[in-house]
């Protein structure tokens, strides 16, 4: 069974680490980098480790649910 990933939550926002989103979406910490860089996935970097929110990892989501991909790739 897969491990649950809480995220930490600020003021109602929940972020996520790079290593976190890595282990939801099954790829590496260097790929999830990559998508950041590429702008594919919203990512800011908040002291030393890089942060998401989960509405940016929703809209990173959301077009592999219309059969276009994960992060809208074709």
């Amino acid at each position: 069974m897969r491990e649950q990933i809480a995220g930490t939550e600020i003021q109602g926002i929940t972020f996520y680490t790079v290593q976190e989103v890595a282990l939801m979406l099954s790829i590496t910490p260097q790929t999830v980098r990559s998508y950041i860089k590429e702008g594919k996935l919203q990512g800011k970097r908040i002291g030393r480790p890089i942060l998401s929110t989960q509405e940016s990892l929703n809209a990173f989501l959301e077009p592999s649910f219309s059969g276009r991909g994960i992060g809208g790739d074709s």
